[in-house]
């Protein structure tokens, strides 16, 4: 193939008939290790440590718990990476309720990226199995700990695992302390490594950054148990989003028929911090940007800004303080920076519906 000749559309279409090529193979090994008794032959003849080989060989039960899924990666709308996801989230249901998730996943499966298909399957998850979620919450908190890898040139990386709540706190902090550090070479990311660092030592300040957590009226006084949602997270344990409930304000969201936030509204043009905490509350506290799962950090409109009725900018007359009727807190998307940028002034809109660009063949 001469790959000087082919231009960008034939090489998506190349890369998209690779990627689907490598997930009907994926689908075919996990076919042939879920009939292969003997693993230690097997591990021996792929040079592979046999625990690796068992891990996957115990992944490939995906064929028969969730066959709907396994079809898409045989045919190569899935890959085994975010169908694995699924798996490890519905291995503690009974084959009703594993059915049950995946009836809502297969429609949607194909048109997420992993870490959108792991938030939405551990929602319904947390929905399906609302107590079995909690105990395992609960549970998993023994797990928490602290790890050191050292890297190459000088470098090494701690891992920390800790209860969702407690991390997001940590990591809205560390963005807070970032952010209001001066402008100078260092990236955002290097100025959160050093506020960290600062804040271990003890030479930083208080901690002041707000948490986002909705939680039902029935929940809250302990009716239910059906779990909270944690901003940017995701479903958490009963318990934990009463007790959070307990330290901090309380604001009431009015639901729709669809369980959708509709409640709070306003005429301002720039978005007002009520308007902020509820685009955090209907948009789950991430961008709404197609396969983004970036924290919200601009509100973007849904109605284009070229078709407000106002005069042009090169117009000597002001802009009208308030934008038309149509554009409304519901009429918001909350964005993540950079996705907010690619949207204005000149660039198309990033449509909240999957990209059709080109279509490959189906193995």
């Amino acid at each position: 193939m001469d790959w000087a000749r082919l231009d960008t559309d034939q090489l998506v279409t190349v890369s998209i008939l690779a990627r689907k090529i490598k997930a009907f193979a994926e689908w075919v090994e996990l076919a042939a290790l879920r009939r292969v008794e003997d693993i230690t032959e097997l591990a021996m003849a792929l040079t592979e440590p046999e625990q690796t080989v068992a891990r996957r060989k115990e992944a490939s039960e995906v064929l028969e718990t969730l066959p709907r899924l396994a079809e898409l990666l045989r045919r190569g709308e899935l890959d085994f990476r975010r169908l694995d996801a699924v798996r490890e989230r519905v291995q503690h249901l009974s084959p009703d309720l594993v059915t049950q998730v995946e009836d809502a996943l297969v429609e949607v499966a194909a048109g997420l990226n992993r870490t959108q298909l792991c938030r939405k399957t551990t929602a319904l998850v947390a929905q399906a199995d609302p107590e079995g979620y909690e105990q395992r919450c609960h549970k998993a908190t023994k797990n928490r700990r602290v790890e050191f890898s050292p890297l190459p040139d000088g470098m090494a990386k701690l891992t920390w695992i800790l209860p969702a709540t407690d991390a997001h706190v940590v990591f809205q902090q560390l963005c807070k302390d970032a952010r209001s550090l001066p402008t100078d070479d260092r990236t955002t990311d290097q100025k959160r490594s050093d506020v960290l660092l600062d804040r271990l030592r003890g030479t930083s300040r208080d901690w002041n950054v707000r948490t986002f957590v909705t939680i039902s009226m029935e929940t809250l006084m302990g009716l239910t148990n059906d779990p909270g949602h944690l901003a940017g997270y995701g479903p958490i344990a009963a318990d934990t989003a009463r007790s959070l409930a307990m330290h901090g304000p309380w604001r009431g969201i009015l639901l729709d028929q669809y369980r959708h936030a509709t409640a709070i509204t306003t005429d301002t043009y720039r978005p007002t911090a009520l308007m902020k905490e509820f685009g955090h509350v209907q948009a789950g506290g991430t961008c709404t940007a197609p396969g983004c799962a970036s924290p919200i950090q601009e509100y973007d409109h849904i109605t284009p800004l070229a078709s407000w009725p106002y005069r042009a900018r090169q117009s000597s007359g002001p802009l009208p303080v308030a934008p038309p009727p149509q554009t409304r807190q519901l009429h918001r998307h909350p964005r993540f920076r950079r996705h907010f940028t690619l949207d204005h002034p000149e660039r198309p809109p990033l449509h909240n519906q999957p990209h059709q660009i080109l279509t490959a063949p189906v193995l």
